[in-house]
Order: structure tokens, then sequence, then C-alpha cells
């Protein structure tokens, strides 16, 4: 971030100036020629897509980072230039039009925003949102507007501040900052708004005189406030402390008009000028950019930063420049190359950098001044044999060592330049020409050649040695050399391969298939990387391929042309396509194309040189790049993918989500991109259309995908990008269906299978009705014979349906069912049955005083309420005699709850009886008075006889039972011992003692009181609760009696 800065002094400002030289940086421009409406550009802005949007004097445009796309009234923007553009943070992108037109771009369209009740004329010059979310727009002559809503469609609600609120008619701009908004009038006064008063007051910044005229106003990321003047260049306010410092000429800046300021990535502050190019303010001081060493332009209007960190600068005449950072500096013909054409590269002892070209050599001192920072040396000076250099070597005396296409070798001298073509060796290098050098041993020098090594000592007066084919070479032509830091000298042989040189023995490196090797080097970790000619990069480790990387992995071109390693373990490799950085296995490799800044392109053999400092130098078909391995980084944030545009039937379509089309809309055609300015050329896209292709396409650097006969279906056309460095964006997903024809719809289909199916019905009826008619006098027969035998079948089985129903009403159905099918049924032994009877008390005195009829009704009656009981407990009804009723739990089929049932259904009847009682004498009758006996035993139970046969129950089960009745007393429940062990759980019962039982001797009796409260329904405890129902298998239903 950028620090308080001490003031430069002239000196030093002309020698930042001057460092500037020598050197051009990239700028990529964007122009009319690439379809920009017109040079001036007022405004630029990226939005939320990625996309660049441009203002210009003659309307505005947008930048994919390949094609510029001009907007107009005929896509809903406003007429005139694009003065400013704003994006507020719902991602709406608004422009500002001269003569007072406003566009609004939301969800991928435009449209006019008009102020109700009134028409702007003036040019708009700004616009920014404040914290409340309402949109300030400024104009020259209108004043100032605060738009608060925008509706759907019709004109926006705004209130006009103007001079009756301290603002100016005519505003040149309006910033919004940690402290508020603050306002540019024309006449060059700043005005804070505030929101508490209303009103706009005067802004005064200590250390600037009266009269300064501002013309920009920017908050870096500190909350510093930079303000840009007229006369006397840029101020930087620090509110916190009042405190301001004054950037003019004196202390390095160019130009005393300064009209726009911007921050960078790094924090550095750009300012740029109306004549003088772009000052941007770092912690080391002052760098100058202006049309002398790369941008396209002195007069700069506007900046913005992209999302990758590259800095948009809008000129006044030459349209739109993207710098790219500083890792790139190129070197070419414009800066003093003699050629530009850089064959070979070599740091002197001095830190000077020799270029070797076609037009000689340039040396170029970093260092030196203005008069002395480049120097050549060619035939026309007489300092060389042959303009044409291909190779440069230093030794560690320091002399420079030079290879040339048609003059030999030659020595220089590096303090005087002294030259010395060593004459002697012609004799040694055919033809002149030397292909490849490489310093060895202390003295030793090795030459390439077309027909073999040459290993020399000079001055030594050795003979030297020559290394070919039969000496263990793998070839005579000889394309390049590296010694490695263990001393071993690798060569590589045109179409023949590796070969080495141990301790003076030549030997081949054998591989499996013939390549010529272009160029070496050995990274820290001991691996040799190879570059081929046409087969990638080979990755040796003791003297075996252990990894090939080639254009599938991510590489340029398979074509290598030369290989350096940086100070962080990255390899560089040049290629005739541009440059390759490997940043390791599991990140890859990244490209570096000309729109990325290394405009050479194509990388020149073994032309590559590492500083001392740690650049790397590349020679290439166009000029010299330096590389600065730890400036601008890698700025690879995930792209952004987005769909541009949808043909379908070659006609334009909106973007509609969930789109349908019908069958005729088949031919469909996506255009999407990514916007990547860093490196266009090195975004790559996989796209794939869901419901159609059962797995993403190749990867492709095509920006459309056509579909030109689609089948009826619901798809789902999906489409990722991919930047330089290998990161995927997200995938976007846009849905869509095509509807069948009618004639293949599902209600053609379901009316065809109706049509089908009435016709075959029709038939099947005309024929039904053919047989009908041929039938009907048969029919008609046969119904009238039938008709008496038909009544009686019907008779027959009407009395079998009553005579059954009578049978089942004297017999359990399990009997009766037996006895239709044998003729008699079997009597049974049951185990466990609970036998329960109950008899009338004083029934003679009661029966006395009632006439027969009253008293068989009354029974009838008393003894169907107790048929309904038992018949919901399951307890079968065995009896009636006289005035006694006999029933039993547990026959014909066995019941593990019998005893439970019976005992229920005995309260039951016990409390119908007490109510009975109550009821009678209240009417002053005689009142009935019922004693129940239960005892629970085995009996036998069946049908005996033939005639007048019965269902019945034998055993001493069925006596017991009646003496715990006779037993007992008038409306008590009285059970015996085996029946109280099984319900003892259940109920309350009293122990009545043993009492005398007639023929029974003594026997255990209870009374059962009540059922225990857990399980009762009732405070009386008479009826169950459906848990106790539920425990004995009876469901919550079963009815009480009241």
């Amino acid at each position: 971030m950028i620090r308080m800065l001490r003031p430069l002094s002239l000196a030093f400002a002309g020698m930042l100036c001057m460092e500037a030289n020598a050197q051009r940086f990239y700028f990529e421009n964007i122009g009319v020629q690439e379809g920009l409406p017109a040079s001036k550009v007022y405004a630029v802005q990226q939005d939320s897509s990625g996309l660049v949007w441009v203002g210009t004097e003659a309307g505005l445009g947008s930048y994919d980072g390949n094609d510029i796309v001009p907007y107009g009234t005929d896509k809903g923007v406003a007429p005139s230039g694009a003065r400013t553009l704003f994006l507020d943070s719902g991602q709406r992108l608004w422009a500002g039009h001269l003569g007072g037109g406003i566009s609004l771009r939301s969800n991928g369209m435009f449209r006019t925003v008009e102020i109700k009740g009134t028409e702007l004329g003036s040019d708009i010059t700004g616009i920014t949102e404040d914290p409340s979310g309402a949109i300030w727009i400024t104009t020259f002559g209108q004043g100032a507007w605060r738009i608060t809503t925008v509706p759907d469609e019709g004109p926006a609600n705004a209130v006009a501040v103007g001079p009756e609120k301290g603002l100016s008619e005519k505003i040149a701009g309006v910033v919004r900052t940690r402290g508020g908004l603050l306002f540019i009038e024309d006449n060059g006064v700043v005005k804070h708004w505030d929101d508490q008063d209303g009103k706009a007051t005067a802004f005064t910044v200590p250390g600037m005189g009266e009269g300064q005229r501002v013309t920009s106003l920017f908050e870096d990321g500190e909350g510093a406030l930079w303000l840009g003047t007229v006369n006397n260049g840029a101020y930087r306010f620090v509110p916190s402390s009042g405190r301001s410092t004054p950037f003019d000429i004196r202390n390095g800046i160019p130009s005393s008009i300064i009209t726009c300021i911007a921050q960078d990535g790094h924090g550095d502050v750009w300012l740029g000028t109306w004549d003088s190019g772009i000052a941007r303010i770092d912690g080391r001081g002052v760098r100058r950019f202006w049309a002398n060493n790369g941008a396209h332009s002195n007069s700069i209007r506007c900046f913005s930063m992209d999302r990758e960190g590259n800095m948009l600068i809008g000129t006044n005449d030459n349209g739109l420049d993207i710098f790219k950072g500083e890792r790139f500096v190129n070197f070419n013909e414009q800066d003093g190359l003699m050629d530009e054409r850089v064959h070979a590269v070599e740091e002197d002892g001095e830190g000077r950098i020799w270029f070797g070209t076609n037009g000689g050599i340039n040396i170029f001192d970093p260092k030196g001044n203005s008069t002395s920072r480049m120097r050549t040396l060619s035939m026309q000076e007489g300092k060389l044999t042959s303009n044409q250099v291909r190779a440069i070597k230093r030794d560690r005396n320091g002399t420079m060592w030079i290879g040339t296409e048609t003059g030999g070798l030659i020595e220089v001298d590096p303090t005087s330049y002294r030259a010395n073509a060593h004459q002697e060796l012609s004799v040694y290098i055919p033809e002149l020409k030397v292909t490849a050098l490489e310093i060895g041993l202390p003295g030793e020098l090795w030459i390439g050649t077309l027909r073999g090594l040459v290993r020399v000592v000079p001055g030594s007066g050795a003979v030297p040695v020559v290394y070919r084919q039969a000496d263990g070479t793998p070839g005579d032509n000889i394309a390049s050399l590296y010694r490695d830091p263990h001393g071993t000298l690798w060569m590589g042989c045109t179409l023949r391969g590796i070969g080495k040189v141990d301790n003076g023995v030549a030997s081949s490196v054998p591989l499996d298939h013939p390549f010529t090797p272009t160029c070496f080097r050995m990274d820290q970790a001991g691996r040799l990387w190879v570059g081929t000619e046409g087969q990638g990069l080979l990755v040796l480790k003791d003297g075996r391929v252990i990894t090939t990387y080639t254009t599938m992995d991510g590489l340029l071109s398979n074509s290598i042309r030369s290989v350096a390693e940086d100070a962080e373990g990255r390899v560089w490799i040049g290629t005739n396509l541009g440059l390759n950085e490997w940043r390791g296995e599991e990140r890859g490799f990244i490209s570096y194309t000309e729109r990325a800044g290394f405009t050479g392109i194509e990388a020149k053999a073994n032309a590559v040189c590492t500083t001392a400092s740690g650049d790397i130098w590349f020679g290439t078909a166009n000029g010299a790049t330096r590389v600065v391995p730890g400036t601008g980084g890698d700025r690879t944030p995930m792209p952004l993918v987005a769909l541009r545009d949808l043909k379908v039937n070659l006609e334009d379509r909106d973007l509609l989500p969930g789109m349908d089309l019908d069958h005729t809309e088949r031919n469909l055609r996506f255009t999407y991109g990514s916007v990547s300015l860093t490196d266009p050329a090195a975004v790559r896209y996989q796209y794939m259309l869901g419901g159609l292709d059962p797995d993403w396409q190749p990867v492709t650097d095509e920006t459309t995908a056509n579909y030109p006969a689609l089948p009826a279906g619901s798809y789902r056309f999906k489409v990722r990008a991919m930047n330089r460095s290998g990161v995927w964006s997200a995938a976007v997903d846009y849905p869509f269906t095509i509807h069948p024809p009618w004639w293949r719809s599902w209600w053609f289909f379901t009316a065809l299978a109706v049509f089908a199916g009435s016709v075959i019905f029709s038939y099947i009826k005309v024929r039904e009705r053919n047989l009908r008619l041929r039938n009907q006098v048969l029919e008609q027969r046969v119904k009238a014979r039938t008709a008496e035998v038909v009544k009686q079948s019907e008779e027959i089985a009407g009395q079998k349906v009553q005579i059954e129903d009578l049978l089942l009403n004297i017999l359990p159905k399990e009997i009766s069912d037996e006895l239709k099918e044998k003729g008699k049924a079997t009597a049974r032994r049951h185990e466990q049955v609970t036998v329960m009877f109950t008899d009338m008390k004083g029934f003679t005195k009661v029966a006395e005083k009632m006439t027969p009829e009253e008293l068989v009704s009354e029974l009838d009656e008393c003894f169907i309420h107790f048929d309904e009981i038992i018949g919901r407990y399951g307890i079968e009804k065995i009896k009636t005699i006289g005035d006694s009723y006999m029933c039993a739990g547990g026959v014909p089929t066995s019941d593990p709850h019998h005893a439970d049932k019976a005992v229920l259904a005995a309260l039951e009847v016990r409390e119908l009886m007490a109510l009975w009682k109550r009821e009678r004498e209240e009417a002053g009758k005689t009142p009935w008075m019922l004693r129940i006996g239960v005892h629970t035993g085995p009996v036998v139970a069946g049908v005996v006889g033939k005639r007048k046969f019965a269902y019945d129950i034998w055993g001493d089960t069925v006596n017991t039972a009646s003496r715990m009745e006779s037993s007992g007393e008038a409306g008590e429940l009285n059970i015996s011992g085996a029946t109280y062990e099984l319900i003892k759980d259940h109920f309350d019962c009293v122990h009545r003692g043993q009492v005398e039982a007639k023929n029974k001797g003594r026997i255990d009796m209870y009374f059962v009181t009540r059922i225990k409260p857990e399980l009762s329904a009732d405070p009386d405890g008479a009826r169950p609760n459906a848990r106790f129902l539920k425990m004995i298998g009876l469901g919550a239903d079963v009815e009480q009696l009241a």
C-alpha cells in the first residue's frame, strides 16, 4: 500500500523518466480498428459477468477480450456518447450520456431511464450510489438528481439537488467516500454532501492553495483522498490526520494536469495526465508510462481495474489500453536493437545484457545514462566477422565468446570491446557456422558445428579436439550444447538424439526414438529438461526419461526452443508459439502469448539467459523479452463464464430461463464466453447438452456450440471455462424444452388409442348385436323354460339361508359346519373354560304376581340384553332354564382371556340388573334380584342325539359354577378360587373364605367388587378402559350398557 512518500528530487525524477527509456512495457490497445465506437474513451467498467463496458464519444460498447460489440438505440441504449459508467450494488450497469440520456442494464437488457416531470438535456457527468441504495446523477447544467426508485416501466422517481441545496447547476463529477458524497463543480470546487442537513458545503484540504481547480477525486484503500488538479498535480489527503502531501513535477509527476486517479491490486496509485501519460506511485517512487515506452497515448481520461488485476486505461485519442503488469518488458528496434530477430542473449560481468541479432550485437546497460545505455558491435564497425550472431557465452574470466552464422568464432573483451576473430579455428568450423557454444572447465570452450563437436582451449597452444559419431557422439550435426552443474556436457544432435561428454569420453544416451534436442537445462532437483523439435519436452533422471510433456499437458507447442529455471524452481519454456511456465506437478503449465505480454511469440533456439538479479531474458523473432518471475504474480481467480447469445433457426432469441420451443425450432446455436484480459487466447471451454451428450465435449477454444437438428425432449446446456492457469469456472446451466409435433405428442397418441379402441369396440358391438338378433328367439325360449326353475331355485336358496341362520342361532358355527359336512358333531374336551350361571332370587314370588305373558316378556327382554353383552365379549350362550341363564367363555374356540371376558360380562350384567332393580322400585314393582356365579375348569362340549339337538357342556366345572351361583348373594358376583387365580391381577375381589357348597364341601369363594382402577374407565370400576380391552384382545369400541 501507498505510504507517505518523501518529495523526490528533480534529478531523481529525471532518472526515473530515463529508466523508462530503452524498454517497452506491454500495453494491449483496443481501438476503432478492433470495433471500438470511437477513439475517445470517457469511462471503463467491468460488470459481474466479466464483460468490460467502454463508454466512448460515439456510444457504448462491450468487450469480452476478443470482440467489441457496439450498443445503440436499437438495443435499448440512450443516444449519444457514454460519458460515465457505474455498477450499482444490485449489479446493474448505469450509463450516463452526452445530452442527458441515462441507460440501465438489468437482467441482460438495456432500457432508458427518464426522470419523472423533468427532461434532462445536459451531459451526465457522474453516477454513484449512497449508503441507502439511492442513485445520484450529476449533470453539467441541471444540477444533481437523487433517484430513489426505478420502476420496471415508466419514469424514475427522483429529487433535484441544486443551488438551493448548495450545489452548482454545473457539476463535473461525484465520488462516494467513507466520509460521504463529494461533488466536483465546474469551477473545480469540491462540495461535501451532509445527509443530516440535506445540504452541500465546501470541502477544503489543508495545504492546498486557494484557486486550485480539482479535476478528479479518488479514495484509496487506506481511506486517503486523492485530488487531481488542473495546474498543480495531485494531493493525497489523510482525513484522520488532516495532513496532505503534494505530488507534482518536483517529485516526478510528469505533468501538472491530472485527469484521473486509480489504485491497482498492489496498492500503487495511478495518476492519468492530460499530456504526459501515466505516473504510477509506489513505495519506490514514481514510474512513468507514456508513448515512448509502450503506452498508446499521452492523454489519459479514465482508469479501472478488472477482476484479474489488469489496469484498463481510457485514452483521449487512441482507444482503450490494457496494462497487464511488468512481468514482461520488451526490447525491439524502436528501443535501439539493430535487428528484431534476437538469436542469443548473455549477461556480462557488469550486469550488461548482450543481444545477438542478424544485424550484429546490442549491449544494453540498465545502469547507464541515456547516451551509454545501448551500445552496438557490428561488421560495419569492424568488430565482427559476421553480423549474424547465433551464440554468446561468457567464460570465467569475463570474456565474451561469439558464435556466428558465417564468420566463425569471435572473442570480445567486454571492457574495451576489442574483438579477436580466431581464424586458426576456421579449419575446424565447416562453413564458419557455429551451431552451438558452451563454456567448459576453466579455459575450455566447446563449439558445435555441422560436422562434429570441437573442444578448444584458447591461448594454450593445444590442438583442438573434434568429436564425431565415430568417437561416440550420436551424430555429427550439433544442434545444442549444455554443461550441467556436475560438469557433464550434454549435446543435442540433429535427428540423432542426446549425447554427453564425461571426463573427455563421448557417449550416446539410449532412447527409443530419434529426435532433435534443441535445448537443455538441469533443475534444482537434478532433473534434466530437454526441449525437442516437434516432440515436446522430455525430463530425464539418471539417464532415462521419467516424464514427457506435450501440448496435451498444456504446452503451447511441441517445438521447444529454450528452457530456463528461476530461483523458485519454476521452469520457463520458450516455444515457437509463445512462453510456458511450469509450476510443479500439481499446478502444471501456464501459458503466455502475445496478448499476455510475451510479444516476441517465437522464441529463438537457446536464446535465453538468467541474470544475476533473477530476471530471465528470451531472444525472440520480435526482439528480446525480459521476464521478471517475482513481479505481477499469477493472477488466477476462478474465471467467469456466461451465455452471450442464443440463435434458434438462425434467428436471435432472448435467453429466457426454461424456454419452450416447438418441434420446428430444432436448430440451436449457443454463444458463450469468459473474459480473461490477461490472456484471452489461453481461455478454453468445455460444454455438454444434458439429455443428449453423455459427457463433456473435448476442451476447445471455440465460443459457439451448434446443435442443428435436436429431437424433441428436455435439455440442459452446460458450459464452463478454463483460464491459462488451468482453473475451471463453475458451469453455467441453461434448461430448455423442445416439444414434439402434434402427431407425436402424448395427447395425439392418446386420441389415436381412443379412436382405435372405439373402432374395435364398435365392431364388437355390431357383431354382438347380430348375435343377439340371431339368438333372440332362442333366448326367449330358454328364459321362458328356465324362469320357473330359477324361481324354484331362489325359493330353495332363501329357505336354505333361513335354515342356516336358524342353525347358527342354535349351534356355534364350528359345530354347524361339522354337522353339515359329516352329519354329526364330535364332542370335544376343553381344558380351560369359564362358566357363568345367573339366577333370579325370589323368582317364584315375583312370578306369582305376574301373568304368564308378562313374565315371559320381561324374561325375554332381560335375556336379550344378556345375549348382547356376552356376544360383545365373545362368550358362547349355552342355554336358559326358566329364570336361569348359562354361558361359557373359551368354547367352542379356546381363548386365553376367557376368565377376564366372562367376569367383565358378569359385571356388566350385574350393572344392568342393578339399573332394572331401581327402575322397578321407582315404578312400584317388585324388583328382580340376580345372583351370578362363575367357575373355571375343564368341560366337554358338543351335540348329543339326532333330534332336537342342542350344543351343551358337561363336567364338574358346570356343577361347580352352578354352586357358585346358588352360594352367592343377590346383586353380587361370586367366583371360585380357580377363577380368582386367573383374574386377580385385573379385578378387586373380597375373599369370603371357604363356603359350604351342596355336594361339594367347602370351597374358596370371592366376591368381585370392581375392575382395578388403572384398568377401569369409570370411578365405580364397572367398565374397562381401552388399555384393558387391548390386553384381552378387544377393541376400544366395545360398548357399555348404561
